[in-house]
């Protein structure tokens, strides 16, 4: 039988041996899980890499807001189905609507948009109002939305010309009559509203057709009656294209304007 010295000398090397063993457990554990990590992060290749972040910090240049740009989706027109149209300052049913478009325009027309995005059952589109190529959002499901468009149309006021294009290709060029210093053609994004054809009196100042636009006189607040509406239309004066001489609108030669009548409502045209 021991003294009690030596049994307590006992206990101390037992727990030491213990001790010794739980490290050595752990040490294991830690060596196992780094080498696991390793394969899963850097792969097989022995090349460097660095631990798979884990901060719930917002990823630099992201954003929730919803934004739009032009021609980041394909351009489309859109035609009211027949019902009344309630425009958005941003794609949410909650929001208060900025305006209420009829279903038709004062020419008995459907109501047209120009749609250059989309997000979820919302549009992006130029509005047919003042000020001009102000945009707003629409419920893609109260209009009937087309296939892309294959036609716009660029009229360059410095040159005094019309381009028509065709996915983008040149396919007409033709001199235009622009709007004078008084009444200058205001510049923007516009696009077809009402094609009205006039041939049964083609005698006027507006020749065989007029195409009205989404777009409006800066400095007329009506004309002839209306709400100062700008068009792209012919001429009883063929003489005078290619000076500045209208109100505000595009006059073309009557073949011309005969040839892009043809286009579809929502066919853009930008003005510069």
């Amino acid at each position: 039988m021991t003294d009690p010295s030596s049994r307590t000398e006992l206990r101390r090397q037992r727990l030491r041996r213990r001790r010794i063993t739980i490290v050595a457990a752990i040490s294991v554990v830690v060596l196992a899980i780094g080498a696991l990590g390793y394969f899963v992060v850097g792969g097989d290749d022995g090349s460097k890499s660095s631990a798979v972040p884990t901060t719930n910090a917002a990823v630099p240049g992201a954003s929730t807001g919803i934004t739009a740009t032009f021609a980041s989706a394909p351009l489309r027109s859109a035609i009211s189905k027949g019902g009344e149209i309630a425009v958005y300052p941003m794609p949410d049913a909650k929001a208060t609507p900025t305006s209420t478009l009829t279903a038709q325009t004062e020419y008995q027309f459907p109501r047209s948009f120009l749609a250059f995005d989309q997000y979820q059952d919302w549009l992006h589109v130029y509005l047919p109002a003042r000020p001009n190529s102000s945009t707003g959002w629409i419920k893609a499901s109260d209009v009937a939305i087309m296939k892309p468009v294959e036609y716009e149309i660029k009229v360059t006021l410095a040159q005094n010309k019309l381009t028509l294009l065709h996915n983008g290709v040149v396919e007409l060029e033709a001199p235009a009559a622009i709007g004078t210093d008084e009444n200058p053609t205001p510049t923007g994004t516009f696009f077809y509203t009402d094609p009205l054809d006039l041939s049964s009196d083609p005698s006027t100042a507006y020749g065989v057709f007029a195409i009205g636009l989404s777009g409006h006189s800066n400095t007329l607040s009506e004309f002839n009656g209306g709400d100062g509406q700008i068009a792209i239309h012919g001429t009883n004066d063929p003489g005078a294209i290619g000076t500045k001489v209208s109100h505000g609108c595009v006059r073309v030669n009557n073949d011309i304007v005969l040839r892009l009548s043809k286009l579809p409502l929502g066919t853009p045209v930008v003005i510069t």
